[in-house]
């Protein structure tokens, strides 16, 4: 299966992401931690965007006295998850994600989708050679925190990340019956009022709705549908209580630190793809 990683960044927020499309690469084609650390740091020159933009004054007091301590104020993106996106259980490109936390995930959304609907868990390239529905794609999606940030942390000069390297977040496998029947996502907003959330402006450049926050996408493109599956994902695990498994991401990175939430078509949300291709620019989706 063809696989692409891409480095997903945010505002004081940052995630690489991986995914898997279309033919092209061999099945047992795989990318390491070490990998996925070096193709996320080529790409921080121009990602990371980091800028200085105001001093901070805190009044620090003891028994005795108080005075003043001053610090930068800065503004900066990090890689703070990988997202995988793949059509079958075995297909994650990421070789850590793939034999560690997938298979447990998928064993257990095995027996979640067997409880409550009867039936196995299906693949997302089912129908690839089907005549109908051939628009009608389907992914699964893991967010794990990035290995990178073992090395971007411990540093004064830069904002603590929102996540913990190797945590995972999300997994669709695990979510397995929200992922495929988005009974409560029907209800939001953006599933009821058509553009309301669309991936892209205008109708050359949509990609697909944000919601509902399902692995099916009307796209003929599969890599634009699971960009759309990846965005997807992480505007579950930067918000809370939503009707999903997973874990939040906070957005809170220290004292006086925040981190944007991800949303569509926003510069705070940016990807650098770091596999198969390595590149050092980021992007936003949609355009």
């Amino acid at each position: 299966m063809k696989k692409l990683l891409l480095s997903f960044l945010l505002s004081f927020l940052c995630i690489s992401c991986l995914l898997s499309t279309g033919n092209a690469f061999a099945k047992d084609s795989t990318i390491n931690s070490i990998g996925i650390t070096n193709a996320t740091l080529s790409g921080i020159s121009d990602c990371m965007k980091y800028h200085v933009v105001g001093i901070c004054f805190w009044l620090r007091c003891s028994s005795v006295e108080c005075h003043l301590e001053k610090t930068l104020k800065l503004d900066h993106y990090l890689p703070d998850t990988v997202i995988s996106v793949f059509t079958k259980p075995t297909n994650n490109p990421w070789f850590f994600a793939n034999k560690t936390l997938d298979p447990l995930a998928y064993k257990a959304g095995q027996a979640e989708l067997q409880h409550f609907e009867g039936f196995n868990l299906g693949y997302g390239d089912e129908n690839d050679e089907s005549k109908r529905d051939l628009n009608n794609r389907f992914h699964e999606v893991d967010i794990i925190g990035n290995p990178a940030l073992a090395v971007l942390s411990g540093d004064n000069y830069l904002l603590a990340s929102a996540a913990t390297p190797y945590m995972p977040y999300y997994s669709s496998l695990l979510d397995a019956q929200a992922w495929r029947f988005p009974g409560l996502e029907r209800f939001y907003p953006g599933s009821m009022i058509p553009g309301l959330h669309d991936v892209g402006m205008l109708i050359i450049h949509d990609w697909g709705s944000v919601y509902p926050r399902n692995g099916f996408v009307n796209q003929p493109d599969d890599a634009k549908a699971a960009a759309v599956n990846a965005l997807r994902a992480s505007t579950i695990i930067t918000q809370i209580a939503q009707p999903h498994l997973y874990s939040p991401l906070s957005n809170s990175c220290g004292t006086a630190c925040s981190a944007a939430p991800v949303k569509e078509n926003s510069k705070l949300s940016q990807y650098q793809m770091i596999y198969p291709k390595i590149e050092t620019k980021c992007t936003v989706f949609g355009k």
